[in-house]
């Protein structure tokens, strides 16, 4: 059976199709609309098999040529179901499940949970649905891994009214990533240990952490929305609540503005006055820029702070894992963190970890806890949803 992975963006749609029986990617690409630029990109394996500007832009138009495209690709062989990554699933979605209109109607209440996400999620829910209307529609929700969190590391310490008049908890991000992190990690450490403690740190323009024991997510750094936890790439990560009060009541914000601030124009971005993006924040750095290398400071040491955090929560960990796109591919991330975490018994080898590719082990042999670097595959996590829900029906 064919699937369709889609992961919308802000300003793109990442897809996928895969093989549900052998789990075999036969392509990949986006459609991307977010700088001056729109482009069409689609791959088999590492091979290039389109790659043009767009006229165009946004996400109706988008499903709508991706599908010709993959018709033409496929030379008549059917896609039978589609799976869609949904940011937030809020206090109701637990569980992949099909998606309906009741279903859709639902999650547009969630949209003020996740407004960077869930807007374009919905837009390529409706048209995927109209351009391939025969065939199931399965939804996989980001927040659903972090379900096992218990009430000790899910609840915020405010008026127990509140909490459960309008459903507040930490639900937690990237659950896809951290889910397929876990299973490949214990795959690669099953000799040392069925089940280590693991800290996955994803690390790309938005960052979690999360503390994994026994399979299960225990506590994680995103909360109620995306925006708590690290510094990342545009937003700001953890504040202080008196802090909004004031720009509230003394500065003249709006909650617009405030909002609009706190995710599109702080993290990297607002403390180097220069960009979101890493690596140019770290060019700048290294040519003597100084909000640059105060802000890569303060992402690293944000950074060490999260996975210390949640090492706490079990006690201490086993084994470190890194993922995502800053911490699959940037050694000088993964050994600024880990210099300064000895204390917890890690210690990277310099050579490993230049070297790395992927999956693989970058800690010493003398390293009292190993380090892992994953790189994740969240859409073979959609594509094993799906069929779950598809099997269980």
């Amino acid at each position: 059976m064919l699937v369709l992975a889609l992961n919308a963006g802000s300003s793109s749609l990442k897809f996928s199709l895969l093989d549900s029986i052998d789990e075999r990617q036969l392509f990949h690409g986006q459609f991307s609309w977010a700088g001056s630029e729109a482009r069409y990109l689609c791959r088999s394996g590492q091979e290039v098999v389109q790659d043009f500007e767009l006229e165009w832009r946004g996400f109706p138009v988008a499903l709508e040529r991706l599908v010709a495209e993959l018709s033409l690709l496929l030379d008549e062989r059917p896609i039978e179901f589609v799976a869609h990554r949904i940011v937030h699933g809020g206090p109701e979605f637990t569980k992949p499940l099909r998606i309906t209109s009741a279903v859709e109607t639902s999650l547009e209440l969630l949209v003020p949970l996740a407004p960077l996400h869930l807007p374009g999620s919905l837009e390529v829910i409706k048209a995927a649905r109209k351009a391939l209307s025969q065939i199931p529609h399965i939804g996989v929700f980001d927040t659903a891994f972090h379900a096992t969190i218990p009430a000790v590391a899910a609840t915020y310490p405010i008026p127990q009214q509140w909490t459960e008049r309008w459903q507040i908890r930490r639900f937690g991000f990237h659950g896809l990533s951290h889910e397929y992190c876990t299973n490949r990690a214990y795959k690669i450490l099953e000799d040392e240990s069925p089940h280590p403690r693991l800290v996955i740190a994803h690390i790309g323009s938005g960052i979690s952490i999360t503390a994994v024991e026994d399979g299960k997510s225990i506590d994680t750094t995103m909360g109620f929305t995306p925006l708590e936890g690290m510094m990342m790439a545009t937003r700001c990560g953890n504040l202080d609540p008196g802090l909004m009060l004031y720009l509230l009541r003394e500065c003249s914000f709006t909650p617009n503005e405030l909002a609009d601030g706190l995710n599109f124009q702080s993290g990297l971005l607002g403390v180097s006055g220069v960009s979101g993006d890493l690596r140019r924040v770290i060019g700048e750095a290294t040519n003597g820029h100084k909000p640059s290398q105060l802000a890569f400071q303060i992402y690293v040491h944000r950074l060490r702070q999260g996975i210390a955090s949640m090492a706490a929560s079990m006690d201490g960990l086993d084994s470190l894992v890194f993922t995502g796109g800053v911490g699959t591919h940037s050694p000088l991330v993964r050994s600024a963190v880990s210099d300064g975490l000895s204390f917890l018994g890690i210690e990277i080898n310099p050579d490993r970890n230049r070297d790395c590719v992927s999956d693989a082990l970058i800690s010493t042999e003398e390293s009292e806890k190993q380090v892992l670097v994953i790189e994740t595959n969240e859409e073979l996590m959609l594509c094993r949803h799906a069929v779950q829900v598809i099997m269980e029906n």
